[in-house]
């Protein structure tokens, strides 16, 4: 049983230094608004027209929220030290 406890422990551990790794070069992750197809939002009615995700801004990329946690933390560090 420690063994199984020592694997998921571990597995956690590396999935965790990933994501933060891939906040820290690639900040920017796909939008996932459900009808957001690289930054438009399509009608359901009228297949041809679309608009500007507002989630996005029509870029089709989001910033990660490690990345919004890291930002936060930072610029509380920053406030809190001046």
């Amino acid at each position: 049983m420690t063994t199984l406890a020592l694997l998921a422990s571990l597995a956690t551990l590396g999935y965790s230094a990933f994501y933060i790794l891939n906040c820290a070069f690639n900040p920017w992750g796909v939008c996932k608004r459900p009808r957001c197809r690289g930054g438009r939002v399509y009608s359901r009615i009228f297949t041809k027209t679309f608009r500007e995700c507002p989630r996005c801004n029509g870029t089709g990329r989001r910033v990660r929220i490690g990345r919004r946690i890291y930002e936060y933390l930072r610029s509380e560090h920053k406030a809190g030290t001046r």
